[in-house]
């Protein structure tokens, strides 16, 4: 069991308030800042920077802070695992970002449950901010995700490489002729909710040509992708999916791929786990077991 000083260190991290992580905890302010002064004088290292507006993780705190909440996550499964120890099923916990969830990869995941007979599986879809949250909080085991993530903070393994593209209804009358990506700013875009790594990509690619979603004439944001392709099928705007989400509509030409010669974009699909997990080879086991039943799907 982990020291209940290293619980406050955490709680901390998460609140970045002394107030707020003192009432979370059921202690005293003074408690609080003791707990985080005994960890810096056992580390001998600095773990925040205070002052009277905004606490900060140092560069120490956050390599602390990884390490100890990876050992928190496993210590809840190592528990589970003992305390259920006489269960026949193994517990597989996992997150999938939206994309890759309905679109991507839905029918190996099908494929993967029939055969994992002897398996519960616990599957959250949520955009890639949400997933990141659930696998830092240790409510999933491991996740897919497309979307941007600090490497150093996770393990990370490439599934597949995807191109992201700009989708247009076949009918579609463009207001401009269509060369680049700033031919398109007087189209109305259709988009995800904040937390998506699917816009993620999109805000990522405008910024580097000095240009944002308030370009664009009109917005329509809406956090279902299924609902985004049908106001594509109904001519309401342009998108910027992966092509994995509308391959079936692209195959049947109701939709188009809009070329642009200045937009050329593959993103990766990937493996993500806590990096310090004891149980990295048991999800990479799990995650290639996937892979390999389903290479012939």
């Amino acid at each position: 069991m982990l020291d209940y000083r290293t619980n406050t260190f955490i709680t901390l991290c998460q609140c970045m308030n002394f107030t707020k992580a003192a009432q979370k905890l059921n202690l005293t302010q003074p408690a609080v800042s003791g707990h985080i002064k005994y960890l810096e004088n056992f580390y001998q290292a600095k773990l925040f920077i205070r002052d009277k507006k905004s606490l900060v993780l140092t560069d120490q705190g956050k390599i602390l802070y990884m390490a100890l909440n990876s050992m928190a996550n496993d210590q809840v499964k190592i528990k589970n695992i003992i305390s259920k120890n006489t269960a026949k099923n193994k517990k597989i916990s996992l997150g999938l970002t939206r994309t890759i969830a309905e679109f991507a990869v839905l029918d190996r995941l099908i494929e993967f449950i029939s055969k994992e007979k002897n398996s519960d599986f616990y599957i959250h879809y949520k955009n890639t901010k949400d997933i990141l949250e659930d696998l830092e909080k240790g409510k999933i085991d491991f996740a897919i995700i497309e979307g941007f993530l600090k490497s150093q903070n996770y393990y990370v393994k490439k599934f597949k490489s995807e191109k992201y593209i700009c989708i247009a209804n076949k009918n579609h009358k463009f207001k401009n002729k269509i060369n680049n990506l700033s031919d398109l700013l007087s189209e109305r875009l259709i988009i995800r909710e904040e937390g998506s790594g699917t816009l993620a990509i999109l805000k990522n690619m405008l910024a580097i040509q000095n240009l944002s979603l308030k370009d664009f004439k009109n917005i329509i944001q809406i956090n279902n992708m299924h609902a985004i392709v049908e106001l594509l099928e109904k001519d309401c705007g342009i998108s910027f999916l992966f092509e994995s989400a509308v391959k079936k509509h692209l195959e049947n030409k109701e939709l188009i791929t809009v070329n642009l010669k200045d937009f050329r974009v593959s993103h990766d699909f990937s493996f993500v786990c806590n990096k310090n997990s004891i149980f990295i080879d048991d999800y990479l086991e799990l995650f290639n077991s996937f892979i390999e039943k389903n290479k012939n799907s």
